[in-house]
């Protein structure tokens, strides 16, 4: 019994773990192919950083030039064959000139004579080195198109996660901003209301200081969230290459 026990665990295992082992990424879907639509502003962002980035484009020239070497090397053999023709002078129409006893001249075709030889020679030759190392250098060359799309992809993945990190700082910093916004009014009417009713000895100089001291500190943090949500926004526009404000606008 637990034999089967254990042997049924084991299929289940092995049931569960073949279509994971299968599973490879799909990089159209890391990043969309430019001729594709997005799903999303996320997804639009990534897009146009792999477009807009030079480096990106030196990789895909990369893989394309592997792709024209191997196209190159699969034909390369026919350059190590020899074709030559011979062609047989002696085969060309040819009459001389002889004198016969009577003292009259007369001619003879020496063509005649050489009929049994062919008119031409045809040879081919081959390198025998060339099929010896063919598969070899196809192989290197098929190799070096599947380096150049691995580096592609792995270019993606970081593309694709830079690009949605520096959007979700953006995001986060945008959102900070508001809420420090908001407690800066909150602590600018606390002031206020404090400044009053110290005017009318209705609030203690330590409640009047308290609450100044408290809106300036809310003024800085409103200044600091301000600029990092400046530098957060410079940050996602240096990948996408274009300003943000403008990428918004081409999505809509």
């Amino acid at each position: 019994m637990n034999y089967l026990q254990n042997s049924l665990l084991i299929f289940l295992i092995f049931c569960i773990s073949v279509p994971c082992l299968s599973q490879r990424v799909d990089f159209d879907k890391v990043v969309t192919p430019s001729e594709m639509g997005t799903r999303n502003f996320k997804e639009y962002l990534v897009q146009l950083a792999w477009i807009n980035s030079p480096e990106n484009g030196v990789l895909e020239e990369t893989q394309t030039l592997r792709e024209f070497e191997l196209k190159s090397e699969k034909k390369d053999w026919t350059n190590d064959v020899r074709f030559s023709v011979n062609l047989n002078e002696n085969n060309f129409q040819r009459q001389d000139t002889i004198l016969l006893g009577s003292g009259t001249t007369g001619a003879i075709n020496n063509a005649a004579s050489s009929s049994l030889f062919p008119i031409f020679n045809f040879n081919a030759s081959v390198s025998l080195g060339t099929f010896v190392n063919r598969k070899n250098k196809l192989g290197i060359a098929e190799q070096r198109v599947k380096i150049a799309e691995s580096n592609i992809n792995q270019k993606k993945l970081n593309v694709r996660f830079e690009v949605l990190k520096r959007y979700e700082e953006y995001q986060m910093q945008e959102e900070t901003l508001k809420a420090v916004t908001q407690a800066e009014q909150s602590a600018y009417q606390a002031s206020i209301l404090i400044t009053d009713l110290f005017k009318a000895d209705k609030a203690s100089f330590e409640d009047y200081n308290a609450a100044n001291t408290t809106y300036h500190t809310a003024v800085e943090k409103r200044i600091k969230a301000s600029t990092d949500l400046a530098i957060a926004k410079l940050a996602v526009e240096e990948m996408i290459g274009i300003q943000l404000d403008e990428a918004q606008r081409m999505r809509k």
